[in-house]
């Protein structure tokens, strides 16, 4: 391009990456007197209208996130046709290229860095913004041990604009690899999707790999949505057990069951303590310590315990000193093969061990095991005195020395278990009566205090021992809820499947006997497929030919909550006529008049 300054304030220097979607250059902001990254858009997307509009929209949401573990978006503009973004400068290198040079790494260094991903991704999910592209080469290595998360936004609008090319070259292997489930089957997604994606670069950091791989990447996308991932320590086992179920966790297939933001996952990190890090997940007798000293995050998000584990960051000597832009994620090598030690040969197959420690660190790690030393003989003699003290009450009050203490042999009394409400639509203080009414506590999962219900766990028909916390979700507007195909027809185990993955509450009555169809098979839905489920109301399955022992046959959750009339007619009449008669009139009378009484009015 002929344009040397853009905006008549940032110059273009030489260029230091290429991607699909921009050039990025070395550039100076004339203006401040500082060094930037500038990406410059192709000219096939700058002539395109829509996918400017995305693109200014998306550069406003980034220039607004500022934060130690956040490439910062200085500005964004047009010059001359060519649509730009300034961006700052970061000398080092990506997770990717540092992967590839260090190969596995050892437990304490993928800690600090997927830590630091966390915060940077926490502080975009305060401000409403999901990254969405999540993997190794949007994460910069810096050359001071800072870690940075780039691309916020920006990468997305290149998939979007070319959602159609998917198969082709909007959905690659380095890219799917790192979908949420919900991202491949392009659903809308939330901050746990960055978690997902996140768990996986946790995955890779530990194991070299990734936990799905394929051929194509629709084989990719198909693992993420049905296949549960080996556990890392299948091919690590120095990973710690509370690190793997911490990955594990962000792996779960729905997104409430993960952590939610990248706050809640970079607190769980930051709880890891010594005991848990230094614990191998599997018998490691023979192999090296993988983790030297207790994770301690920075203060000030920054991954301060990488300074000396990076190449070239204590001295610059060996490492290539050209910058590495914010974006520029396939261009050519930023650091060189002597600069990076290869990964040497261990236990496990080449995985890198830390087995030794730095110079500097000798003295310290020493007098660190003499305390460690003195703090068990301390512990040991607490313990030994609590047991000692323990046993002596306990003696004395079966000798009758103690009478007020005298251990009672009468079993703790287990609480019933109960239907679960519906509560999907109703209001905050709604749900609150008839979580309370139905002998539940509520808790609301994601910190508002006021809104709709549009998620709970556990769902309805599920039974739960009564005085036990029903969690939800709250949103300012109540949620649609469109009753699904697929449900008439089916056997009541599929339609259970498909209400339960949309998270729509059910309850099963039995519809009579027919020897024309199959067992469990439901005849017919109220309200039917394609009409709207009224709030706090739950979709019921008519099932023709119902098992008697089927663990679904829970009749509305508001039905039973007079747990007293219900068993009392059932023993009193006769055997005869009770398999006929009984069943059908019984669920319809009880389940009808009983939830218009009990909750309150539902809305409009």
């Amino acid at each position: 391009m002929q344009t040397e300054v853009l905006g008549e304030r940032y110059q273009l220097l030489d260029p230091i990456g290429r991607g699909g979607m921009a050039t990025i250059y070395r550039g100076r902001d004339l203006r401040m007197d500082r060094p930037v990254a500038i990406k410059v858009l192709r000219e096939v997307y700058s002539t395109d209208p829509k996918f400017v509009t995305r693109f200014q929209r998306e550069a406003k949401a980034a220039s607004a996130l500022q934060h130690p573990n956040i490439v910062q978006v200085y500005d964004y503009g047009q010059s001359e046709g060519n649509y730009y973004i300034v961006m700052e400068l970061v000398e080092g290198t990506d997770l990717r290229r540092y992967l590839r040079s260090r190969g596995v790494l050892d437990v304490e260094r993928a800690v600090i860095i997927a830590h630091d991903v966390a915060l940077g991704l926490g502080a975009a999910h305060r401000r409403g913004i999901v990254h969405r592209d999540v993997k190794p080469q949007n994460i910069l290595v810096g050359r001071d041990g800072s870690i940075k998360l780039t691309d916020f936004g920006i990468a997305s609008v290149y998939k979007d604009i070319n959602a159609e090319r998917l198969t082709t070259t909007g959905m690659t292997l380095g890219t799917v690899q790192y979908y949420a489930p919900e991202q491949a089957q392009g659903e809308i997604v939330s901050p746990a999707a960055d978690v997902y994606a996140l768990g996986i670069v946790m995955y890779e950091m530990l194991t070299g790999r990734t936990p799905f791989e394929g051929d194509t990447p629709v084989a990719v996308a198909m693992q993420h949505i049905q296949d549960p991932p080996v556990p890392p320590s299948h091919y690590n086992p120095a990973i710690p057990p509370a690190l793997e179920e911490i990955i594990l966790r962000c792996l779960e297939k729905i997104p409430e069951m993960r952590y939610r933001d990248g706050s809640a996952l970079a607190r769980a990190l930051e709880a890891l303590g010594e005991t848990e890090l230094a614990e191998p997940a599997a018998d490691v007798a023979a192999a090296p310590t993988v983790v030297t000293s207790p994770y301690r995050p920075s203060p000030s998000g920054v991954g301060h315990g990488l300074v000396n584990e990076i190449p070239g960051a204590a001295a610059a000597a060996g490492y290539d000193q050209r910058p590495l832009a914010a974006g520029a994620l396939a261009a050519s090598p930023y650091v060189s093969p002597e600069a990076v030690p290869a990964p040497g040969p261990g236990p496990y197959g080449g995985f890198v061990q830390s087995g030794t420690t730095r110079p500097f660190q000798r003295d310290a790690i020493a007098g660190e095991r003499g305390s460690r030393l003195a703090g068990i003989i301390t512990a040991l003699i607490l313990i030994a005195t609590v047991l000692l003290l323990g046993f002596s009450i306990y003696l004395a009050s079966i000798l009758g020395f103690l009478p007020f203490l005298h251990l009672s042999t009468q079993a703790t009394p287990v609480p019933p278990e109960v239907p679960v409400p519906s509560l999907i639509g109703l209001t905050y203080q709604q749900a609150l009566t008839r979580a309370t009414n139905a002998g539940f506590v509520l808790q609301v999962h994601n910190g508002l205090t006021s809104g709709y219900v549009v998620r709970q766990s556990p769902q309805p028909p599920a039974l739960a021992p009564r005085g036990s916390t029903i969690l939800v979700d709250l949103q300012e507007r109540p949620t649609k809820v469109i009753v699904p195909d697929g449900l008439v027809g089916n056997t009541l185990a599929g339609a259970e499947r498909i209400l339960r993955s949309q998270g729509i509450p059910f309850t099963v009555q039995s519809d009579g006997v027919d020897p024309t169809k199959p067992a469990n098979y439901v005849d017919r839905t109220s309200p039917k497929s394609g009409e709207e489920l009224p709030n706090g109301q739950s979709v019921i399955l008519y099932v023709v030919n119902l098992s008697t022992g089927s663990p679904t046959t829970v009749p509305s959750p508001t039905a039973t909550e007079k747990p007293s009339p219900t068993p009392t007619p059932s023993p009193s009449p006769t055997p005869t006529p009770s398999p006929s008669p009984t069943p059908s009139p019984t669920p319809s009378p009880t389940a009808h008049p009983q939830p218009s009484a009990t909750p309150p009015p539902l809305l409009p």
